[in-house]
Order: structure tokens, then C-alpha cells, then sequence
């Protein structure tokens, strides 16, 4: 297992804490479900692509789906530390 940093939304911290307390599952091993559980679902979604035999990938789809009304190039995950670190 490798360790990783990744920010978190409070909230959902808050009610992972919450669960940990009612049952015997920590907060870690929570979060590693979770991932694990989600990267079992791209791989089925990889898999589809491939047997499809189509040349965009099905996340394709969501793309775009937010419109910011702007022209503006945007890039949030690249400054995603003055989302959190803000004065």
C-alpha cells in the first residue's frame, strides 16, 4: 500500500467520523473501500469501451456538461491549493 494526500470535503469527513464511532470500520479503511469500489467500476467502463470497439471513452460523455458561461481557459485542479488555503 502507498500513502497518498488528498483533500476532502469537511462534511463528508464529518460523517465518515460519525459512522467509524457506530461501527468497527476506521475512517481510512472507509475511504479505501470507496476507491476501490469506484476503480472496479472505470475498469468495467474501460472494458466496455474496448469490446465496443468505440474510439471515445465513455466518461467522454460528461464532458462539457458544466458550461461556466465563459470563453476563459480554466484549469481548476492546477490551483486547487487557493480553493483551500484561501486568508
Amino acid at each position: 500500500m502507498k500513502r497518498y494526500q488528498v483533500y476532502l470535503n469537511p462534511h463528508s469527513v464529518s460523517i465518515l467520523d460519525d459512522f467509524e464511532g457506530i461501527s468497527d470500520i476506521s475512517r481510512s479503511k472507509l475511504i479505501r473501500r470507496v476507491v476501490d469500489n469506484v476503480a472496479e467500476e472505470l475498469i468495467k467502463i474501460f472494458a466496455e469501451r474496448k469490446r465496443s470497439g468505440k474510439k471515445e471513452y465513455l466518461l467522454d460523455k460528461l464532458a462539457g456538461f458544466v458550461d461556466l458561461k465563459t470563453d476563459k481557459k480554466t484549469n481548476f485542479s492546477q490551483h486547487v491549493d487557493e480553493i483551500y488555503f484561501t486568508d
